[in-house]
């Protein structure tokens, strides 16, 4: 059985978990809903990343007994370029750290560009918001990560980053 489990903190990683299941038919479920996730035997979590974490994938995917037997896909939706590179190692030791090293070795790794929409952060996020872009600003160019400028670029704003041809890959590695 496959399926796809989802960590969204405001929508955009639920939309690319909704259409992974539109075009592949398998079920997507929120994180909090999985009860017994070792009767999967292909596994897809889609999770927001908040800093330097995936939402709901720790307490997730460290449930596998048995990794070994298990298909594991693991797709992370944030707001940096997707594709630099010192975004994607940043990502990966931030998942790394997060899940057994049996599963991490198991599992192949995608990134998603998702969005921010700044009218809709809770308290809490727009306090934390609000101070990384503070420091953000202080940075010399040359200090500035990807992540950085993506918060640079987008503070305040409503933005969509949002691409269903990058689920693409996915699809050919579940099939």
């Amino acid at each position: 059985m496959k399926i796809i489990i989802y960590g969204s903190q405001y929508g955009t990683t639920k939309q690319y978990a909704q259409e992974l299941s539109k075009k592949t038919g398998i079920k997507a479920e929120e994180y909090v809903n999985i009860e017994d996730i070792n009767q999967y035997g292909t596994i897809i979590y889609i999770g927001a990343l908040y800093a330097g974490s995936v939402l709901g994938m720790k307490k997730t995917l460290n449930k596998i007994s048995n990794p070994s037997n298990k298909k594991i896909i693991i797709a992370t939706v944030g707001l940096a370029d997707p594709t630099d590179e010192e975004n994607i190692n940043n990502i990966r030791e931030g998942i790394k750290r997060q899940l057994s090293e049996d599963i991490y070795n198991q599992a192949s790794i995608h990134f998603l560009r998702g969005g921010i929409d700044y009218s809709q952060l809770n308290l809490k996020h727009k306090t934390m918001m609000a101070f990384v872009h503070k420091r953000s600003k202080r940075l010399k160019e040359e200090e500035k990560t990807a992540e950085v400028k993506a918060i640079l670029e987008t503070y305040g704003k409503n933005v969509n980053f949002i691409d269903f041809d990058s689920l693409n890959p996915i699809i050919l590695e579940i099939n």
